[in-house]
């Protein structure tokens, strides 16, 4: 069986790696970071993965293969969509390309399911791609990459040179302006909020941009949350009961945004909230 999952466009995920490294700010408060700390003690999944540092969860930098899950999909008979590494990257730094090769070999055998192949280092996906599969990649497997912020804009220019079916971008954590985006080659488009302790929240205005940015392109956009953070509606509008007053609220009336009219006032939900 494969890996239960709260990702709402997949049906499981498929984890052979456990443990990573930060590799840009979307990464700051990851929650894999943070499962991998609370199971870190010994005995515990995540031994010496990661670690508490200063009361926040640090990955140590160790990467750890695990055998007996590289063959998961191979005994599901019902087609299914999969996250390849939903509490690592494929294509960190420390996998040996032994292993990308075989999950690589995994995925093609099992064309019945849908593969989501997904990395914060898309330069090393497409020079994997390039030099070890021949520049070809079988056509269940889709690939993409993190965007956060305009800085991590340049990953879409490598995306876009991968040979896929489906090549789709998540913007999740969603923690600045993206600005223009070029989608051209582009198929989808997934936008979310930070959840978690220490999240940022994400303005309703930068989501709106990459929307109409998608509907004018003709890419699929799929809004998958607000996360800790849920703007309110009112603007101006302060909290007031008793029971919001208990609340956090954040006021970022002095930040420099895209809202225009837009309320600039975040109530902490604790949770992840669907769009309407």
């Amino acid at each position: 069986m494969g890996y239960k999952t709260s990702i709402p466009y997949v049906d499981s995920s498929w984890n052979f790696l456990r443990g990573c490294t930060r590799k840009s700010p979307g990464c700051r408060h990851c929650y894999a970071e943070r499962v991998s700390a609370r199971f870190a003690a010994p005995g515990e999944p995540y031994e010496g993965l990661a670690e508490w540092h200063h009361g926040e969860p640090r990955w140590t930098g160790k990467l750890r293969v695990i055998e007996k899950h590289l063959d998961d999909p191979v005994r599901w008979q019902k087609p299914r969509a999969t996250f390849v590494n939903s509490m690592s990257d494929t294509f960190h730094e420390l996998v040996p390309i032994e292993i990308i090769n075989h999950a690589f070999e995994v995925m093609k055998a099992c064309s019945r399911h849908t593969f989501l192949l997904f990395t914060k280092r898309p330069d090393r996906m497409k020079a994997y791609i390039d030099t070890c599969q021949n520049g070809t990649i079988p056509e269940n497997v889709w690939v993409g990459t993190t965007v956060e912020d305009p800085e991590r804009r340049y990953r879409v220019d490598i995306l876009r040179e991968i040979p896929a079916e489906v090549r789709f971008l998540s913007c999740e954590p969603l923690i600045a302006d993206l600005g223009t985006v070029d989608l051209r080659s582009i198929d989808w488009v997934i936008v979310g909020g930070e959840s978690g302790p220490h999240a940022r929240p994400m303005h309703p205005g930068w989501v709106r941009r990459i929307k109409s940015q998608c509907e004018d392109a003709g890419v699929a956009f799929y809004f998958k949350q607000w996360g800790e953070w849920v703007p309110v509606p009112q603007r101006g509008r302060q909290p007031n009961s008793l029971s919001e007053k208990s609340e956090r609220w954040l006021n970022l009336a002095g930040t420099q945004d895209l809202l225009g009219d837009e309320p600039r006032q975040f109530r902490r939900v604790n949770s992840k909230v669907q769009a309407n």
